[in-house]
């Protein structure tokens, strides 16, 4: 199999899943080196296909009827779990996370959390490259996309991150 061919297969798989596919599980299905893997999304994003890359693996966002908002928020890290899932736990889909850094404009974060498994994952693996969360830059003060199939669910998480202290209004 050739690299084109071997795109053109990367591009079926990505569209046949619903759930991100990782470099390393691509690498392996068509044995290949995950660096390969990653010239390959590269090159298939630069001719204008719709490949995100999320902590997961990467995706193709398909179209679906979803409710979709931007939910500001405030709080210190040690709260992010809490905040998170409170989202998931809603039913909410927790598609980024978004700053207004000073220097740099817009700051975006690809998160894709969709259950508890998500938000733990995310978490473990912030702690294991010991990386710092977006929201540092500005003192807590974030903003998440959230898809939900209504509005009630996302209106329900806005209750409870209120309750909680963590909307910003």
């Amino acid at each position: 199999m050739n690299a084109e061919q071997r795109r053109d297969k990367i591009l079926d798989l990505l569209q046949s899943h619903q759930e991100p596919l990782s470099g390393n599980e691509l690498a392996k299905i068509f044995e290949v080196t995950r660096q390969i893997i990653v010239q390959d999304i590269a090159i298939l994003r630069a001719s204008g296909k719709d490949i995100i890359a999320t902590a997961q693996g990467y995706m193709i966002k398909k179209p679906f009827p979803v409710c979709t908002k931007q939910i500001a928020v405030c709080h210190d890290e040690r709260d992010t779990q809490e905040e998170l899932l409170t989202f998931v736990e809603c039913g909410c889909k927790v598609i980024d996370v978004i700053v207004e850094h000073p220097l740099y404009g817009e700051l975006r974060g690809m998160l894709m959390l969709s259950n508890s498994q998500d938000v733990d994952n995310f978490l473990n693996a912030v702690n294991r490259h010991k990386a710092n969360l977006l929201s540092r830059l500005t003192n807590g003060v974030h903003i998440h996309t959230v898809e939900a199939i209504n509005f009630d669910c996302i209106s329900r998480a806005e209750k409870l991150l209120k309750e909680k202290g963590f909307l910003l209004e």
